[in-house]
């Protein structure tokens, strides 16, 4: 039989990925390109988000059962993402067959600590987004937008440029957040769906 060769990320690796400033090294570039998140010049992502995003990686690459070393090897990547959306099937079957993530930050962005992204996030230039946020699968920021702290972005929504996002605020999946907009805070956001 045929034996399984994952391309998982070691945890020593996260080690130099940014600065003392917290900037994304050319070393974390590397790291993040390899698993399929592109980012801008002066982009800084916190230690902790850059091990969820990792740790999200890897998991792609291990099987759900245990592979006998004795007998058998499979060739080959692992995917597995628990996702039935007629909107999204397509988008994530692209991904599935990179094994990337398809995650774009832009130039100028700060990511704080313990930050979600979920497959198919797009944020773009001069973006905040404060500890403990999540966006959710293919969702797209736009530049220059804030979110708070705790702040959550329902899947497939697009938040548009100079955006802001206050604390523990919800924006329902597939909606629209319109330029320039403020949501506030602990508030639900779910009045301009995608889909009409």
């Amino acid at each position: 039989k045929v034996y399984h060769i994952f391309g998982v990320i070691p945890e020593h690796e996260i080690d130099g990925m940014v600065d003392e400033q917290g900037y994304v090294t050319a070393k974390g570039q590397k790291l993040l390109k390899r698993i399929g998140v592109e980012t801008g010049s002066k982009v800084s992502i916190r230690k902790s988000t850059i091990r969820v995003l990792v740790n999200l990686y890897n998991q792609w690459k291990r099987p759900h059962r245990r592979i006998d070393s004795e007998t058998e090897l499979i060739v080959g990547k692992f995917l597995g993402i628990p996702e039935e959306d007629i909107y999204l099937e397509e988008r994530l079957n692209e991904l599935s067959h990179s094994f990337r993530m398809g995650i774009k930050i832009g130039e100028g962005t700060i990511i704080g600590e313990d930050v979600m992204l979920g497959l198919g996030v797009s944020i773009g230039r001069f973006c905040e987004i404060s500890d403990n946020c999540e966006i959710c699968i293919f969702s797209t920021l736009h530049d220059k937008v804030h979110l708070g702290r705790s702040a959550f972005v329902g899947k497939d929504s697009d938040v548009e440029s100079e955006s802001r996002i206050m604390p523990k605020a919800v924006i329902a999946p597939r909606n629209i957040v319109k330029k320039k907009s403020l949501i506030a805070e602990g508030s639900v956001f779910n009045r301009s769906n995608k889909y009409q």
